[in-house]
Parts: C-alpha cells; sequence; structure tokens
C-alpha cells in the first residue's frame, strides 16, 4: 500500500529549510528572455547565455518573429505570466486553451495591460514611461485544446499546422493541483493525465514542426516542461529497499487504491522531468535540433498548502509562506529562460536559472523508458492519428 507523505510538526523547520534550498529565489529585479537587449541606467549587461536581472518591461521585441505554445494559461498564474513576457518580447504566443472564448477575454486583459505597463492584475510591473506599444508586442493567439481530453489534442495539432507557423519551443504548464481523486473521459487520473499525458502527447505530435524549424532558422528547438520541487514526494513503490524507493506507481495509476493529492501531484511532476530525461535522450541519439527540459518556478502557495494539508498546516503554511514562497514574475525567470536562451547549460532539471539535481527517481534511466513506454500505449489508445514516435 502506497505510504502516504506526512510532516512531523518536530521536522517542520529542517523540511522548510530543505524545500528554501530546493527551491531558490530571484532577487526583486526581474529577468528578460536571453537575447533581449536591455537599457538600464545606459549601461549594456551582457552576459553569455544568462538572464538579465534587470526591469524586463524595458526590453526590445527581439523575440519579434518566433511562436511558442503555452498550456496553462487559463489555470496557472506561472503560465500567464510567461505568456505576458514572450508577447512583450515580440512573439506569437500560441494558447492552448480548453474554451477560446474565455481564454480571447483573458489574454485581451492581458493586452491592454501590457500597452499600460501593468500585469494581469492591474499592477504597475514597469517604470513610468516605459508601457509598450502594441506594434511593439507580439501576438496572443488562442486554440482550442484541452488536455484532460486527449482526442482534443489531436484537433489542435491539426489547427496549429493548418497556420503554417514556425515553431519555436513548447512550455508544458498546464497543471492539475491538489483535487481529490477523479478520472477523465479516458478513465485516467487527472494529476497524470493533465500534467504529463497531454502535454506527452503534445509534444510529440509537435515534435516534427519544432525539428523543421529549428532547421530552418537555426535556433535550438526547445520543449520546457514545468515542474516542481514537490517531485520529491511522490509515492513510495518499492517498500523496505536501498534509494530509490519512491517512483511511478504504474500498477495503480489510474486507481483510488492508496490515492493522496499530494502523492499523485509528486509523481506527475516526476513524470514531467522523467519526460523530459527520456526526450532529451531520443533527440541527442537523432541528432536533432531540440532541446527538452524540465523547470521549476520554486515553490508556490498552493503548492505549499497541498504538501503541509493536515491539521493545523493552513497555519504553518501561513507562517511558512513569506519564506518558502516565490513571487510569479521571479520564479517565471526560470522557464522563460531555458525557453529563450540562445544555449543552455547540460542539465535536464533547471533551477533559478541554471542547471540543479533533482531526486534519484528522476534520473533513473530505466523508470524513464518505461514511462515512455507506458504514455505511449495509453496515447495510442484515444483514436491518435499521429503516430507517437521521436524521428
Amino acid at each position: 500500500r502506497r505510504a502516504t507523505t506526512r510532516v512531523a510538526m518536530s521536522g517542520f523547520m529542517r523540511w522548510t529549510e530543505t524545500l528554501t534550498a530546493c527551491g531558490g529565489y530571484l532577487g526583486p529585479a526581474r529577468a528578460v528572455p536571453s537575447g533581449v537587449e536591455v537599457d538600464e541606467g545606459g549601461d549594456d549587461v551582457s552576459d553569455d547565455n544568462k538572464m538579465r536581472m534587470v526591469g524586463h518591461e524595458r526590453a526590445s521585441t527581439s523575440l519579434a518573429g518566433r511562436t511558442y505554445v503555452v498550456t496553462g494559461v487559463m489555470t496557472n498564474p506561472s503560465a500567464q505570466a510567461c505568456a505576458r513576457r514572450l508577447y512583450i518580447a515580440g512573439a506569437r504566443v500560441v494558447c492552448a486553451c480548453g474554451d477560446v472564448q474565455d481564454a480571447e477575454k483573458v489574454l485581451q486583459t492581458i493586452r491592454d495591460a501590457a500597452a499600460n505597463g501593468l500585469n494581469a492584475d492591474g499592477d504597475a510591473i514597469a517604470p513610468e514611461g516605459t508601457a509598450k506599444e502594441s506594434s511593439q508586442c507580439g501576438e496572443l493567439i488562442p486554440l482550442a485544446c484541452d488536455l484532460s481530453k486527449l482526442s482534443t489534442i489531436d484537433v489542435f495539432v491539426k489547427n496549429f499546422q493548418s497556420k503554417a507557423w514556425a515553431l519555436d519551443g513548447i512550455l508544458c504548464a498546464e497543471n492539475a493541483t491538489h483535487v481529490e481523486f477523479a478520472t477523465t473521459e479516458e478513465g485516467i487520473e487527472r494529476h497524470f493525465a493533465i500534467n504529463h499525458l497531454g502535454h506527452f502527447k503534445l509534444t510529440s505530435l509537435l515534435l516534427k514542426e519544432l525539428i523543421r524549424s529549428a532547421a530552418a532558422n537555426g535556433r535550438e528547438g526547445r520543449v520546457v516542461n514545468l515542474t516542481s520541487n514537490l517531485h520529491h514526494f511522490t509515492y513510495r513503490v518499492r517498500q523496505g529497499t536501498i534509494k530509490p524507493s519512491r517512483g511511478i506507481d504504474f500498477g495503480n495509476l489510474n486507481s483510488a487504491y492508496g490515492y493522496s493529492p499530494l502523492g499523485s501531484y509528486g509523481q506527475s511532476k516526476l513524470a514531467n522531468i522523467l519526460h523530459a530525461w527520456e526526450m532529451q535522450e531520443r533527440m541527442s541519439d537523432t541528432k536533432a535540433p531540440v532541446r527538452c527540459v524540465a523547470a521549476t518556478v520554486g515553490m508556490t502557495r498552493d503548492e505549499l498548502e497541498l504538501s503541509l494539508s493536515f491539521p493545523g498546516g493552513s497555519i504553518l503554511a501561513s507562517m511558512a509562506s513569506p519564506v518558502v514562497t516565490t513571487a510569479i514574475e521571479d520564479g517565471v525567470a526560470t522557464p522563460l529562460y531555458c525557453l529563450t536562451a540562445p544555449e543552455l547549460p547540460q542539465g535536464v532539471f533547471f533551477v533559478d536559472c541554471k542547471a540543479a539535481k533533482s531526486s534519484l527517481p528522476s534520473r533513473d534511466p530505466r523508470l524513464a523508458a518505461e514511462l515512455w513506454d507506458v504514455s505511449e500505449e495509453m496515447c495510442a489508445g484515444d483514436d491518435a492519428t499521429v503516430t507517437l514516435t521521436s524521428p
């Protein structure tokens, strides 16, 4: 039986210190996508392959002509912040969303706010006089895609391909967090279906577009899976063994047996890293010009509350939040860096705009290969129209 994660009161401070060390922080300054020129007090800042820790709203539109697919804009504040920053930098941002009409309302709010130097909540994010002209921004385009319904992904890919756009990168950020046990229409547990399997299918079907675009424009294509430090808290599947004893519980993926929201969420976030690891291996084997990584924005408030979901945990969450959580505008620097930097250092898991060491299970090549095979089988069973194989 799965062992659910419990946090003892006596070990709370040590645990929060561990999360702080894992998550890392950025200062109050903001980061812009690498390659974007900035002017901060007249001083040009250039540090090869590093994010500029400056006011991102002062950036020029050096991402003009690039196209990125972003999931989760309607449900994940981090995804919305990434989409806004890419849009301000001049990129075309194709937002995969379940309801196009609702998404268009949200995207229009982002457009209006960006033109006035505000974020989507109406808070000032740019110094006075630095609001972006609409002509300097890119495009925000909603396309229907419900990652909880695998069949809609085929429709999304066909619609995207019909536009004849290039594709520079995919940010997989749709996120189901702390949901009680439930399955999708295809009978797949929701955390696993939305956080991993939908993204697995989406990236597989768009892979040829990424490779063709990278070959044509000479820029490395990117796939970035938004993961979490809570991947450490996946289910313990091998009791009484030497580490790593945690992993993917393939025998109970869609079962309520032993289910816990934290364990299931952690399992899906572990799958994000394993997916990136295995895809990168396959890209390297075929010498395809595509880089695949997983990145975290740090500890979010929702994740903190999830990890402290026991009696009295909400009080601890309120106390710990100022210490261990990361502001969204700071946290999104890492996925933006992974998505847009001209080159990335070696590594699959990125924290604070640099490669970091993830958990032992997330670095298990056999587990990554098994997850890939199981994911292919699950996707192939939903009348997929495109073969899910790497080139």
